[in-house]
């Protein structure tokens, strides 16, 4: 089904006009709110149905799934089976009956009414539409990390939450539920390590593209227009042998439908030390590297520092991120897997700071993770990584947890449930979730001001405000994007 502008605006001026309750959607009345105090299943739809979704539907599917969404057949059919799979009665019962749409406009559309919450595992270009349209209608909302594609998408999610308190919403990175990073942070705060003056956090992806490969038309059944939404309407590409390709995954190295190697798992590594730190807006970063290979692609090297000012919870400090291969790595399909993930750890662009501390307490045979973050303090440090590792630096200022490798020890499955969990009992005990847009939407920012500084290139000193790059105008057209006509979520 084409979607055309008239149908986009329709439900988006729908949803505006319709009156907002405390708790749930536009069909909540007190009779609904018994019914899930008394131990109703929470109505569900799931939008986007490729990888991200199907590892965590088994938490989705704590409640009953109404609908769920995909352009793409295939991923909706992927989807059957990976339910099946489970072998579990409760997914089974909890999953019959779904309805399947290949648009989230018809489904709103079709089922809007019958929803209390929605899971938005898209690909980060299609994540603000949907949750502004489901926010609108009343609708709870969970939306996946980078949460968005452009800094002033933020602002809108802020803006919109604002204006119906009453909205539960959850951010997916799901490591802001594990034990292990709540402990962290109390012992941040309680003064374990002195005063924080600085933070390292690295990435083990390189999301670039090294060579554009041959377009090929888009699946059978495919609404391509759909998938590329806002973004300008693109070729396909297809996955290779040495390359992921643009769907289903591989749009995370494309501008304009990705944010690169920080979005793909920027708010995931940088998350313990906002919660830690209270951080908020950056007012400066540096872009001391960014090195890109074709057009249209995102950097396979960066080294980007956020300097934020001092406030009461914080003294004058330094991010400093670090992603891709590092100096002297060539950047060709020999060092990397098809997914952008070096070979061997020493290929990595790791901070010399994050080594240094593992040869000063000699873990050099039991290195850190292959991403992480170094906390460097007046007192002590401490390494983290938000697959549930960590280190105190000396041990005596904490205790520690092994590293876990997501490949050896690390079930994804497992680790997730207990965050979208707390999305599903933050909307019963009407309360707001452990990780919603409010704390959110200030680390999704400063996402988006690394691909900004990436664009704005090696050397390029930007100066940020909350809303606005102000000393430099050409990077600040980058805070916001051109939107196809019909698919902009700031019309109302």
């Amino acid at each position: 089904m084409d979607i055309t502008k008239r149908s986009i605006l329709k439900g988006l001026a729908a949803a505006g006009a319709l009156p907002v309750f405390h708790i749930g959607n536009v069909g909540f009345g007190q009779t609904r709110i018994r019914q899930i105090e008394q131990g109703a299943k929470l109505r569900v739809a799931l939008i986007g149905c490729g990888i991200q979704a199907r590892t965590i539907i088994n938490a989705v599917l704590l409640e009953k799934l109404v609908a769920i969404v995909d352009p793409d057949p295939t991923m909706l059919t992927r989807m059957d089976k990976e339910v099946a799979s489970l072998n579990s009665a409760n997914c089974s019962a909890n999953y019959a009956g779904v309805q399947k749409f290949a648009t989230y406009q018809e489904m709103f559309e079709k089922v809007g009414d019958q929803l209390d919450a929605v899971v938005i595992e898209t690909p980060n270009h299609q994540h603000v539409l949907p949750a502004v349209m489901a926010i609108r209608r009343g609708i709870h909302v969970y939306l996946d990390k980078p949460l968005v594609l452009t800094a002033a998408e933020g602002d809108l999610l802020l803006a919109e939450t604002r204006k119906r308190p009453g909205i539960v919403t959850q951010v997916g990175t799901y490591g802001h539920s594990f034990p292990s990073m709540k402990y962290c942070v109390d012992r941040i705060r309680e003064g374990a390590l002195g005063e924080v003056k600085e933070v390292w956090c690295y990435d083990d992806r390189c999301n670039s593209i090294f060579a554009r490969p041959a377009a090929v038309p888009h699946p059978k059944g495919m609404n391509w227009d759909a998938w590329c939404g806002g973004s300008p309407l693109c070729d396909f590409y297809p996955e290779s042998a040495d390359q992921d390709g643009m769907h289903p995954h591989g749009w995370h190295s494309w501008i304009g439908y990705g944010n690169g190697s920080i979005g793909n798992l920027g708010m995931h590594i940088m998350d313990v030390a906002f919660w830690a730190l209270g951080l908020k807006d950056p007012d400066r970063i540096i872009c001391h590297e960014a090195n890109f290979s074709l057009k249209g692609a995102w950097a396979y090297r960066d080294v980007f520092e956020f300097h934020f000012p001092a406030t009461r919870e914080h003294g004058d400090l330094s991010l400093h991120w670090w992603d891709g291969l590092k100096d002297g790595v060539p950047y060709k399909k020999e060092y990397l897997t098809k997914f952008g993930m070096p070979h061997k750890r020493e290929w990595l662009n790791i901070p010399p700071r994050v080594l240094e501390e593992e040869k000063k307490w000699k873990y050099e045979k039991d290195p850190f993770h292959t991403n992480g973050t170094l906390f460097v303090g007046t007192k002590a440090n401490l390494w983290f990584t938000h697959h549930g590792g960590y280190r105190f630096l000396p041990s005596s200022s904490g205790w520690c947890h092994p590293r876990i490798d997501r490949q050896a020890d690390f079930n994804y499955r497992r680790n997730t449930l207990p965050h979208v969990r707390e999305f599903f009992t933050a909307i019963r005990e009407r309360r707001e979730a452990n990780d919603n847009f409010h704390y959110g939407v200030p680390l999704a920012k400063t996402v988006c001001l690394g691909n900004i500084s990436a664009l704005a290139g090696k050397g390029s000193v930007l100066h940020w405000d909350g809303s606005h790059v102000t000393n430099n105008a050409e990077a600040d057209a980058h805070v916001t994007k051109k939107y196809r006509e019909g698919w902009n979520p700031f019309q109302s």
